[in-house]
């Protein structure tokens, strides 16, 4: 079958059905988020199957029963992996997508996905599980900026959650906030990347 070559990239939706199968609680959007993080980190000892790990609680990896099995899994996840690091050389967008924050629920959700494609995606995958990593000063100031979105987001979601009332004028004042500050962060992500790129440039 095509999905079991070693990196066959089988869909997001593919993906997402795989850690449903390995029972994972780690949303897609948030694993797809995460990725990006890691390639953008600057531990060079943070390997895929690291982060690939990340996405069970601690003990809670798959097993597997063959072989043939385990090679798929790892096909599949490495198939995310150079998926993840094709959209950030293409410079797309890298969030999800935002919708039209049609009604509250949407607003919500849309809010509570961006806190935790930031905290829970990026920034965790760029950490690693490290408290501490040497890094250039504009690395830091730039993974700084990016947990004060996320708190942003976070502090946004709780007035938002406060509404009783969702007028026209109160979604489009929302939904211009909403895509200001997504730019905010997707700018800060394709700057790590790119300042890891360039670090990798120089090492080599």
């Amino acid at each position: 079958m095509a999905s079991t070559k070693p990196g066959k990239y089988i869909g997001d939706a593919g993906v997402a059905k795989y850690l449903e199968e390995y029972k994972s609680q780690t949303p897609f959007y948030v694993v797809r988020m995460r990725v990006l993080g890691a390639l953008a980190s600057p531990n060079e000892d943070l390997l895929p199957v690291m982060v690939m790990a990340s996405f069970w609680p601690e003990d809670a990896f798959p097993k597997f029963v063959t072989k043939d099995e385990a090679e798929k899994f790892f096909a599949t996840f490495m198939g995310l992996w150079r998926r993840m690091e094709k959209l950030a050389d293409a410079e797309g967008t890298l969030l999800s997508a935002r919708g039209k924050l049609s009604d509250l629920d949407e607003a919500k959700e849309v809010l509570l996905k961006r806190l935790e494609e930031i905290e829970a995606g990026f920034i965790e995958g760029f950490w690693g599980g490290q408290d501490d990593m040497k890094m250039p000063s504009a690395t830091a100031a730039l993974v700084d900026g990016l947990s004060d979105e996320a708190t942003a987001y976070h502090a946004l979601l709780q007035d938002v959650e406060g509404w009783s009332d969702y007028s026209p004028a109160m979604r489009d004042a929302l939904h211009a906030e909403v895509i200001e500050r997504d730019n905010v962060v997707e700018d800060a992500m394709k700057a790590l990347l790119l300042l890891k790129e360039k670090a990798n440039e120089t090492a080599h």
